[in-house]
């Protein structure tokens, strides 16, 4: 809080449970903190650049005269560059939440990462699935 009594817009929300950096001090057990491989970034980083340079395209292909293929390129520019901003954003949370430094939580990364979670523990070694 600052002097005005108004809550800074940047501070961090002490309200929001990470779990894995204060169960690493109460347990003392090292976390290891969730990244995403530098490879997998850049190309992830890559294609989002490509399907952006898609919209535009497509956008500008429809301002001189609309057709199928630039529609095409328009929509699909534009879902490609949506998904990749989610997955990235999902990352970037991930990442701060298994450093103790989340600010808000999100529903949808959540349980994102709970079905993911609950993937990992069905198909680890040693286990048999029922199928």
């Amino acid at each position: 809080m600052n002097l005005t009594g108004k809550k800074e817009p940047r501070a961090i929300n002490t309200n929001v449970t990470t779990g894995d950096a204060g169960a690493a001090v109460e347990t003392k057990t090292l976390v290891k903190p969730t990244k995403v491989r530098l490879p997998i970034r850049l190309f992830a980083f890559t294609l989002t650049v490509i399907t952006l340079s898609w919209f535009f395209e497509g956008w500008r292909e429809i301002q001189k005269e609309p057709s199928l293929i630039s529609c095409s390129y328009l929509f699909f520019g534009t879902a490609f560059t949506l998904l990749l901003l989610a997955v990235q954003g999902y990352w970037i949370y991930i990442e701060e939440k298994s450093t103790g430094k989340l600010v808000r939580k999100v529903k949808l990364f959540d349980k994102i990462e709970a079905k993911l979670a609950a993937r990992e523990v069905k198909t680890e070694p040693g286990k048999r699935n029922s199928l």
